[in-house]
């Protein structure tokens, strides 16, 4: 064999005639110069002598090199007519990919409807309202895409410059739409109150706790009243049209268990890694697994684009209804159906970005909603589901209305406009990616959460041991700090709209859910409800019961100060000192957004005190609750005075 030649000058092979593949020549081209990285190699293979039968296995192993050599071209020709066929056609063969599904679809849908309507097999209103939402969703789409730059220019820009050239008008709608939606108040207010006069009481206990906030404030002379004054508008006509319209409530039930489904699926995974006995710990494995896998859904919502397309919708309603950002209006509204810890991770890439009342929103919102995770466990309780969401969704806006009279918004938000959510760089490069990544980055926020929980939890155990100590001495080991609350807190219960006789109860309930968790609390509130259903023991009226479901809705409890820390701080290590500066007061705005939605059911709520099903048990309990509300503290001066007349003696 000869040895390869390397050759300065471009060259072009020639095949000669004596064999398929077995002779090469040189040929010099003059076309093009070579350059240092374009040097031509050329390999000229000459054929050896070889006796008869080497010759024979040779041309044999020659005829299936050409076979296989010419297979091989045929894939080459084929793969490449195909990829030139699909890129000449690309858009044809798209369009005709979506219009197949949609004929697919809709014979499906079809044949749904026909077999639910003759065999009564399911109920088909959740199909018919997902497809009208796609529908919709799919037409603003095409418009958007094919029509979006000539409605933009033509018809909104006109709008917006006769607009502008007339702001005495925009004054006068604005003007006109506030005196309407005060005068819808006022209306639905007197129809509320017509029967139940007493309810106007809760009126007097919302003013007090506005008052409250603004003597709290950071900077009460520069609070903006735009979303104080449209949050709180927001979360009388949210309680007004889910507790006095059955449409409203329909809703928002549905959403609410179309969630809380999305997440029970966690329960999958979680059953694989610990067992069939994990729900003997809930909170370690059920509740904190559900932000594992809520991490990995938005990390490919994030990375699919749609996380981006909800941010900016969201903002751009909130901005001009309230006149907050994106990112704590995405926040509040998320909310509504996830918790304090799934929530924030919405907006996670904003969050260093942030200004302190922006940072203040997102706590307080978190302080002031409940999760849907922990949903059913309530629901399980005997808590009425509906009161329970309708206090979810009532909370969102009023976090934000209480946030921005807690802390004023004094700098200039980076995020304002939805354009600005749009800065950040995907890094995965596939769906699979994000996925993995959204679930990885959740192990140090669960870590956190855990951490932090244990050690609060403690201290607050701790302190309850030093106050029953005390007591002890004087014969009450009983004495708490909850049991504080529960008299501290009594004539806030009754500003709420609780009747007194049933306030010690109630206030002692918002104590062990500010100082303990909500959980102990819908948990002792449903040893009520079952005394209720059974006739025995202690009842609370059915009103008080309502009032007290919406007290207790929210994460505001010392404990979670711990969880949003833990939380918080690994999502934006740079913002670590300001949150931990705010939190304070970020969890006294979540436990006044709470008692302030309680004050706007005991405005509305109408339903009798007493209860049909165990009337005579009610009854009895109405004229025994002096006597059994005063009770406990007579013992506990009874005791003080025994004791030091003992010792005096």
């Amino acid at each position: 064999m000869s040895k390869p030649l390397v050759s300065s000058t471009p060259m072009k092979y020639e095949k000669s005639d004596c064999s398929l593949l077995t002779n090469y020549t040189e040929v010099p081209t003059e076309d093009s110069i070579a350059g240092p990285d374009e040097i031509a190699v050329c390999i000229e293979k000459i054929p050896v002598k070889r006796g008869l039968n080497e010759t024979e296995d040779s041309d044999s192993t020659l005829s299936s090199d050409a076979s296989s050599n010419m297979l091989f071209n045929s894939f080459v020709q084929i793969h490449v007519g195909v990829s030139n066929f699909y890129k000449s056609n690309h858009s044809h063969i798209k369009t005709g990919m979506y219009v197949s599904l949609g004929v697919l679809y809709l014979a499906y849908f079809v044949a749904a409807m026909v077999i639910s309507q003759q065999q009564k097999i399911k109920d088909p209103t959740p199909l018919i309202v997902v497809t009208m939402v796609t529908v919709v969703c799919i037409t603003i789409w095409l418009v958007k895409k094919m029509f979006g730059r000539k409605i933009s220019e033509k018809l909104v820009l006109s709008i917006v410059n006769v607009f502008n050239q007339r702001q005495k008008l925009i004054r006068v709608i604005q003007i006109v739409l506030c005196f309407l939606l005060v005068v819808a108040a006022i209306i639905v207010t007197a129809f509320s109150v017509w029967d139940r006069p007493r309810n106007l009481v809760s009126i007097c206990g919302y003013v007090l706790l506005l008052f409250v906030l603004l003597v709290c404030s950071v900077h009460p002379t520069k609070v903006i009243w735009r979303p104080v004054l449209g949050g709180l508008a927001l979360q009388f006509f949210f309680a007004a049209l889910i507790l006095k319209t059955d449409v409203g409530q329909a809703v928002f039930e549905f959403l609410g268990t179309q969630v809380q489904t999305f997440l029970s699926f966690t329960n999958t995974g979680t059953k694989f890694v610990f067992g069939d006995k994990y729900t003997d710990h809930p909170f370690a494995m059920m509740v904190l697994p559900v932000i594992v896998f809520f991490s990995c859904a938005i990390s490919v919502l994030y990375y699919i684009g749609a996380m981006q397309v909800v941010i900016s919708k969201i903002a751009w309603v909130m901005r001009v209804g309230l006149g907050t950002s994106a990112p704590e209006s995405l926040c509040a509204a998320g909310n509504i159906f996830i918790g304090q810890t799934e929530a924030p991770i919405l907006i996670r890439p904003f969050l260093a970005l942030m200004t302190k009342s922006e940072l203040h929103a997102v706590m307080t919102g978190g302080f002031a909603t409940i999760a849907g995770g922990v949903l059913a466990a309530y629901i399980s309780f005997g808590v009425s589901a509906e009161h329970l969401l309708c206090a979810s969704v009532m909370n969102a806006p009023c976090a934000l209305a209480v946030s921005k009279l807690l802390y004023p918004e004094t700098e200039t938000s980076k995020l304002n406009k939805a354009s600005d959510l749009d800065k950040e760089e995907r890094k995965e490069r596939n769906i699979l990616e994000a996925a993995a990544a959204g679930a990885s980055s959740s192990i140090k926020l669960v870590a956190n959460i855990a951490a932090n929980l244990i050690a609060f939890l403690a201290m607050l155990e701790f302190v309850n041991a030093v106050l029953s100590w005390f007591g002890g001495f004087v014969g009450y080991p009983e004495f708490s700090f909850q049991l504080i609350c529960s008299y501290v807190l009594r004539p806030l219960a009754y500003l709420m709209g609780v009747q007194w006789d049933d306030c010690g109860i109630v206030g002692e309930l918002i104590g062990i859910k500010t100082f303990l968790n909500e959980f102990l609390a819908y948990g002792e509130l449903s040893t009520y409800l079952k005394n209720r259903e059974l006739c025995i023991g202690r009842i609370l009226a059915v009103r008080s019961e309502i009032i007290a479901t919406y007290a207790l809705c929210g994460f505001a409890n010392l404990s979670s100060i711990g969880i949003q820390l833990g939380a918080l701080g690994p999502m934006a290590p740079s913002r670590k000192g300001d949150l931990a500066q705010i939190v304070l007061r970020a969890l006294l705005g979540g436990i006044v957004t709470s008692l302030l939605t309680a004050c706007i059911a005991g405005l509305l709520v109408t339903e009798p005190i007493t209860q049909l099903s165990c009337i005579n048990s009610t009854v009895v309990n109405a004229t025994m609750t002096p006597m059994l509300n005063t009770t406990s503290t007579l013992t506990f001066v009874t005791r003080i005075i025994e004791q030091t007349t003992a010792t005096s003696l």
